[in-house]
């Protein structure tokens, strides 16, 4: 298969200090020295294992993405003991995934589902509007997605704390009014007005969203989705969006995609559902390889 036309375009020319091959993915693996390699999702992680087993000179390898889930298997069965390096595209997406937080926040703040609901009937329906100012919003682990995020949600007179595995172990954050930690995780779900998971995929965080959470987060909470699907427990969301137990969602990740059209979260009126494109943006292969050339350089 060709590369889609967008990454074409967006792909960097070689240069003195690099030249770059193009692989598709039935493609014979190079004979000529290889130094690294650019992996580009959804590609399979066994073409990476056959150029290492080709080119043992293979120095770095760049995942175009930010999750390296994928290579989960790689890491721990080729990488974890060996010189070379492994990069990602961690920051690339960050600034359109929390435009995508702050979309979901409003859409359930002003009620923008009602909104519509009442032009369908052509019904003057002069309800009061809320507004966010004084609201909680809380992160699921604070890495790059989540403090841009922070960044936009600050000035809207949020608050804004955060849930990390290790907070003994991070500076402070003076955007953040109180970071918790696992075993505090109760009362950080209890005061959120709005939640955020843009977790990695990793065995700790597997399902680490799940019905305890949801249980202990309030009746007019919102949970938001931006890392990983399977960070979350698709049950229990589901069971607390479709009894009421939390105000809403939105998620533009999910534990298998695409979403099996068996899945009851299709039913759920009060879940906003994106395809896995929240950063799927016009400039998304721009952005990747500006990352890429950083690692670079």
């Amino acid at each position: 298969d060709e590369p889609p036309a967008p990454l074409l375009a967006a792909l960097p020319p070689s240069s003195d200090s690099f030249r770059l091959i193009l692989l598709s993915p039935k493609a014979d693996i190079p004979s000529e020295q290889v130094r690294a390699v650019l992996w580009v999702p959804p590609s399979e992680p066994d073409r990476i294992v056959a150029m290492l087993d080709r080119h043992p000179e293979i120095e770095w390898i760049h995942s175009l993405s930010a999750g390296v889930d994928k290579l989960s298997e790689l890491i721990k069965g080729r990488l974890q003991d060996s010189a070379v390096i492994l990069t990602n595209g961690r920051g690339a997406f960050s600034s359109s995934l929390a435009e995508y937080a702050i979309a979901a926040m409003f859409h359930f703040n002003k009620q923008i589902p009602r909104c519509q609901e009442n032009k369908r009937h052509k019904r003057w329906d002069k309800f009061v509007m809320d507004v966010v100012a004084g609201k909680t919003m809380g992160f699921v682990g604070y890495g790059h997605i989540a403090q841009s995020t922070a960044l936009l949600a600050a000035p809207f007179g949020l608050r804004l704390v955060a849930l990390r595995r290790h907070p003994e172990r991070r500076p402070s954050d003076e955007t953040l009014a109180a970071t918790y930690g696992p075993v505090e995780a109760a009362a950080f779900y209890a005061q959120c007005d709005f939640v955020v998971c843009s977790l990695p995929l990793t065995p700790d965080t597997h399902g680490i969203v799940g019905r305890a959470a949801f249980e202990a987060m309030k009746p007019e909470a919102v949970f938001i989705s931006l890392g990983r699907g399977a960070c979350v427990d698709e049950t229990a969301l589901h069971e607390a969006l479709s009894s009421g137990r939390i105000r809403g969602a939105a998620c533009d990740v999910f534990a298998t995609e695409p979403l099996p059209e068996s899945s009851p979260l299709w039913e759920c009126d009060n879940l906003l559902l994106s395809a896995h494109n929240a950063d799927l943006t016009s400039d998304y292969f721009r952005l990747a390889f500006d990352t890429w050339a950083e690692n670079l350089d």
